[in-house]
């Protein structure tokens, strides 16, 4: 068993064999353990309420937030109501980077830490994002770097700086899976025989999947004055081709309103 420990909320099955396999203590309470039709075996440790910490995990403890968007405020309200002050909570949701100021903001009333999480693919592998506090990241980051090695965690910024940062890679796959769809459609357009499905195999055609979270990129990039014409295209064409198709494609849910940092009281 590691000596360190890292406390689960939300939805916590696809963390407990992660956490495990890394060396560490994983805390579930006992209601979010059931809902996931898991059971305590082995280091897993369960606990009825989160008060029950206070005696079993050091200070200052980490706590690994994964919900769905429409939960994750539910579940970090009713978090922060047994949390000591000064631990860290990590979110990694695919919550709406505005969202998330608000979170952060909420909780440092109550002295507590707030993390934005995001793991993404970059040019070297994958890398942990984490935008919020300096203090935070380097609380948590020795649990992270066990819970993700080898990638490596850097911090993006501040508040809501990775779930920001996870956003534009969205808009990017968004982009790439387009210009995949082009692409294949050239190879077939081709007037003397190609074989397009192994040549665009052989190309890596149709590998990259968009992203809903790139429907939020139009808007916030004029909130933001920040010139994105060809994501902002890919979006539109995803959203074509969902009507065409007569199916939904609707952007992932946003709790609260667009606001600068500075108007998050």
């Amino acid at each position: 068993m590691g000596e360190l420990g890292i406390v689960l909320l939300g939805e916590v099955e696809r963390w407990l064999d992660r956490a495990v396999a890394a060396g560490l203590r994983p805390f579930v309470r006992t209601a979010d353990l059931d809902a996931a039709g898991g059971t305590a075996t082995g280091p897993i440790e369960t606990v009825g309420a989160l008060l029950e910490l206070v005696e079993r995990l050091e200070p200052p403890r980490v706590f690994l937030l994964d919900a769905r968007v429409e939960e994750v405020d539910a579940v970090i309200d009713a978090a922060s109501r047994e949390i000591e002050p000064g631990d860290v909570v990590v979110d990694f949701s695919t919550s709406w980077w505005c969202d998330t100021l608000r979170r952060h903001r909420r909780l440092r009333h109550r002295a507590l830490y707030h993390l934005d999480a995001a793991e993404l693919d970059g040019p070297r592998g994958r890398v942990l994002l984490l935008g919020g506090d300096p203090r935070a990241v380097a609380l948590a980051r020795p649990v992270l770097e066990l819970l993700f090695a080898p990638a490596p965690v850097l911090p993006a910024g501040g508040a809501g700086a990775a779930h920001w940062a996870a956003e534009v890679t969205a808009g990017l796959a968004t982009a790439r899976a387009q210009a995949e769809s082009e692409a294949r459609a050239l190879l077939e357009a081709f007037p003397n025989g190609l074989a397009a499905g192994p040549v665009g195999e052989a190309l890596g055609l149709g590998r990259t999947a968009a992203d809903p979270r790139a429907l939020w990129l139009p808007d916030d990039a004029l909130r933001l004055q920040a010139p994105a014409p060809l994501l902002a295209q890919a979006a539109m064409l995803e959203v074509a081709e969902a009507l065409d198709a007569e199916r939904e494609h609707p952007p992932p849910p946003r709790v609260g309103p667009f606001q600068w940092p500075g108007e998050v009281l």
